[in-house]
């Protein structure tokens, strides 16, 4: 792993405000369900170039996506393209068609090692140069679907500063260590952990597997409910009908919402009064009580609102 001086953007970082509490897998060559996507009230949609498309679609789906990137409005939701695996033809050409259009970050698949990422980093550098964007505008998410992807987890999640996420994909992944995949799996739970101590260590997002069962709603919200306990910011989704549980599952109660609105109000006034320090309760609000209160109130709803593109995709 390399060490802390090669990594400097890794200063200061911390666990993301961004609100990721649902990531929408949308199906790439699906034109009108990617009109009505932004809609659905999904903090992020995957628009997806990969395992959803047939390949006799995949120029299909890449020329919709490109379109779509450029002309449609997805509201406040963060737009993700995932893009077919980066050492593949396929792959190589999402990135080249994708990029001018200006997603805000490109989800890598079947990640399970550091150079991949560094790979495409280099080549998203070069591709904003030639296309006159602003450097660093595309963040980079990966996918850890493999025993190697786990293994690697720590290293992928602080190898560039592009990179933004994880996302657990449980499918690949139980079928290759041979465990029996359920929402509370015993043999998912080490990945899950590693994925989410990695995440932490790195100051990115965390993102559970999706449920695959779409009939079975209570089911969701365990899973999800254990996601959260288990310190994931969010879930991947494959329906709709599974936004609204999956953001119930990963709701701050109304307690912790007034606690995170006293820090910050607090920490506010002691600033304004040249004070050095605020105490709540007769506890001393530091560096960690602040970023916790901003994570609260962005999985609340009432963060920041950050842009969802870098641009007008022109």
């Amino acid at each position: 792993m390399s060490s802390a001086p090669d990594l400097p953007w890794l200063t200061g970082r911390t666990r993301p405000e961004r609100p990721r509490r649902s990531m929408l897998y949308v199906p790439g060559d699906r034109e009108a369900m990617i009109a009505r996507a932004g809609q659905r009230g999904a903090d992020s949609l995957i628009l997806n170039l990969e395992d959803a498309v047939a390949p006799a679609n995949k120029e299909l789906a890449r020329e919709t996506v490109v379109r779509a990137l450029r002309s449609h409005d997805f509201g406040h939701a963060e737009v993700v393209v995932r893009i077919n695996p980066a050492d593949t033809a396929l792959g190589y050409r999402d990135l080249l068609a994708v990029t001018p259009a200006r997603p805000a970050a490109i989800l890598l698949p079947k990640v399970g090692s550091v150079e991949t990422v560094r790979h495409v980093a280099w080549t998203l550098a070069r591709l904003e140069e030639m296309h006159g964007l602003p450097p660093g505008q595309i963040g980079l998410m990966c996918m850890i679907e493999s025993a190697a992807g786990v293994a690697a987890a720590v290293e992928i999640a602080a190898c560039h500063e592009r990179v933004l996420a994880l996302l657990f994909g449980a499918t690949d992944y139980s079928v290759e260590i041979g465990c029996t995949r359920t929402a509370d799996s015993p043999g998912l739970l080490h990945a899950q952990c590693q994925i989410v101590l990695a995440c932490r260590a790195a100051g990115i997002a965390a993102i559970d597997t999706p449920h695959m069962d779409l009939e079975d709603t209570a089911d969701l919200i365990r899973s999800a409910q254990r996601a959260a306990a288990l310190g994931f910011d969010g879930k991947s989704a494959i329906h709709p009908n599974q936004i609204g549980p999956i953001h119930v599952a990963f709701a701050p109660t109304p307690e912790q919402i007034a606690w995170a609105e006293r820090v910050l109000a607090l920490a506010a006034a002691a600033e304004g009064a040249g004070l050095g320090a605020a105490v709540l309760d007769g506890q001393l609000i530091e560096a960690p009580h602040l970023t916790q209160a901003r994570r609260i109130l962005a999985a609340a709803g009432r963060g920041q609102r950050l842009e969802n593109r870098g641009g007008d995709g022109e």
